[in-house]
């Protein structure tokens, strides 16, 4: 099912995205069969919400923020997966999930054992501003 999906997001997003907008990289390894956007990982998990809830999106990625900490704390590597996002709110991406219509898919994540973990990415000191309301 992830091969399948993983090819239908490609093609969806090859026709549906301006070519001036995507760059010659995505252009390339959408064009290439051999790329699979989930990169062969075991599962994936989508998570989704009812379209008309106020902060529907917002809610769905906090979520996936928890769940994607909770798979890191078990020794799990996580992404969220935005080539699949599109093809996934379509009545056809929603079919193959067997998503209600009246759901929105928002978070889909791949969830898995990484080959290795990346470096910490270093961080920029905060700058907080603090307003004087006197």
């Amino acid at each position: 099912m992830l091969g399948k999906i993983s090819r239908e997001a490609k093609a969806h997003m090859l026709r549906s995205s301006p070519v001036a907008l995507m760059s010659h990289h995505f252009q390339k390894i959408l064009n290439d069969p051999s790329f699979d956007i989930f990169y062969h990982a075991p599962a994936l998990i989508v998570i989704s919400a009812v379209s008309e809830i106020p902060w529907a999106v917002e809610d769905c990625a906090l979520a996936a923020e928890n769940l994607m900490l909770a798979a890191r704390g078990a020794g799990l590597g996580s992404c969220w997966i935005g080539f699949a996002q599109a093809w996934l709110g379509t009545a056809e991406g929603k079919a193959v999930l067997q998503v209600p219509p009246a759901y929105r898919p928002v978070a889909p994540i791949i969830v898995g054992h990484p080959k290795s973990w990346p470096a910490a990415v270093p961080r920029k000191e905060p700058e907080i501003r603090w307003l004087n309301q006197s």
